[in-house]
């Protein structure tokens, strides 16, 4: 048994350790299908105990996560055939005067405000397939603009209490107001940005040309030319699309499941298209069928979480916090910036939202009983790293959150593009200088 495990035995644990570094390494360098991957790596913690089967299915196999992705997916795709993606892309395109970079940092900018005020797998949702069809119009690559997207929606996120899940989650645990996280981390948040674009704006700047036939192809071409000629799946889909949407706002007031308002929405979408359905029976297109169950990464995820749950069931996430934690001998700034640093990593190597869950009780544990605190203010500073860890650590991979596994599909999707190295070897030097930048912010203002 380890210090921290639930159940595995010792070799267990390492078994856990090395299965999940063995499928992320193969992931990242993208030898094999990710799909096979994951779910191999998921059903060997399976097969050699290191998790039940029935904690595998039922707790870390996130049911709820699974519907709302594979309800997006579907959502993303049959919204896509209404052409309005491309229509809104058209115009948006032509009010930036088709300048790529201005681009970039305004649907950037909307990525953060949105998933402060919201989500910030809903920001990506809905602004990604814009993003992409807009850059395959101009005919750029899209990871520079997905890169921006992505790390500015966890940043944005980072500075309101209903801004990212972890903020959610600390923010149900410990009497923090929305007021205060706004006030500590809202400057944090602004200074990050600006890093994020000015570093964008060095390594692809000068590269963001617009080839001439590609604007006169662009100015040619009419938005309404993009719209189906099939007014009854136009208008219906965009109703539909559109109430889904507004009800996954305001669910927290409504008080109903994001997993269940995405289904329905699907649904939805899936019977006012049901032609195309139809003829895919008839057919008996099996491989077509069993094609989109591949898109939808369904089983990549379900694999994934099993691999998470497994590392957690093990205690592996537990035993390294508590032992980090033991550094710092009861000092708060040297205490906050160790758990800044780990918490980054952690979030980086997993789902921010399994990682924050764990870490949770150990914050609390090291305030009441470590640090002798017998309030919670004292301990404030942590959850402060604990939020920015997690909001840094989230953009490194494509690995690293929930929103960025779901625009890598999106961008599958739409003809590729995003690949975890490309990601990857942009994305993670600028994470690493934005935990600098964060720990230099933390001993200045918050210490």
């Amino acid at each position: 048994m380890t210090e921290f495990s639930q159940g595995p035995a010792l070799w267990q644990t390492v078994a856990a350790i090395v299965i999940f570094a063995a499928a992320y390494i193969c992931i990242l360098i993208e030898r094999w299908d990710r799909m096979y991957t994951a779910l191999g790596g998921g059903l060997l913690m399976i097969v050699l105990g290191i998790i039940p089967i029935g904690k595998a299915v039922t707790t870390y196999a996130n049911w709820h996560v699974l519907l709302l992705l594979m309800s997006l997916f579907v959502i993303a795709g049959l919204f896509q055939k209404t052409g309005l993606i491309s229509y809104a892309s058209s115009h948006i395109i032509r009010k930036f005067r088709m300048q790529p970079f201005t681009l970039l940092v305004s649907l950037s900018l909307l990525a953060a405000a949105s998933s402060a005020l919201w989500d910030g797998l809903l920001a990506v949702a809905v602004i990604v397939p814009i993003l992409l069809k807009s850059t395959k119009m101009m005919k750029l690559s899209p990871v520079p603009f997905l890169i921006s997207v992505l790390l500015s929606a966890h940043i944005g996120g980072m500075a309101t209490l209903m801004g990212n899940l972890s903020n959610r989650l600390v923010g149900q645990s410990v009497p923090i107001s929305a007021a205060q996280m706004l006030a500590k981390l809202g400057p944090l948040s602004l200074i990050l940005l600006i890093v994020v674009y000015v570093i964008l704006w060095v390594v692809y700047g000068r590269s963001m040309v617009i080839a001439e036939t590609s604007k006169r192809e662009l100015l040619s071409l009419q938005p309404a030319s993009y719209l189906t000629q099939d007014r009854l799946f136009l208008i219906g889909g965009s109703l539909t699309t559109g109430l889904t949407l507004l009800t996954l706002l305001l669910q927290g007031v409504l008080g109903w499941k994001a997993s269940y308002i995405a289904a329905s929405g699907a649904l939805l979408l899936f019977l006012l298209g049901y032609k195309q359905w139809v003829h895919l029976i008839k057919q008996k297109d099996v491989q077509t069928a069993w094609q989109v169950v591949k898109d939808s990464q369904f089983l990549f995820f379900f694999g994934l979480f099993v691999m998470v749950g497994g590392l957690a069931y093990a205690g592996f996430t537990g035993f390294v916090a508590a032992r980090g934690l033991e550094l710092s001998q009861g000092s708060v700034p040297f205490l906050t910036n160790l758990l800044l640093w780990l918490t980054a990593f952690g979030s980086a190597m997993m789902d921010a939202i399994p990682y924050t869950a764990a870490m949770i009780p150990v914050v609390k544990d090291m305030g009441k009983e470590v640090l002798n605190y017998s309030s919670h203010t004292a301990a404030i500073p942590m959850w402060w790293s604990l939020l920015a860890g997690t909001a840094i650590g989230s953009g490194v991979t494509l690995l690293s959150s929930t929103a960025n596994m779901y625009a890598a599909v999106l961008a599958e999707q739409e003809g590729g593009g995003l690949t975890q190295r490309n990601y990857v070897i942009v994305a993670a030097p600028i994470s690493l200088l934005l935990c600098i930048i964060a720990t230099i912010y933390f001993n200045i203002f918050l210490l």
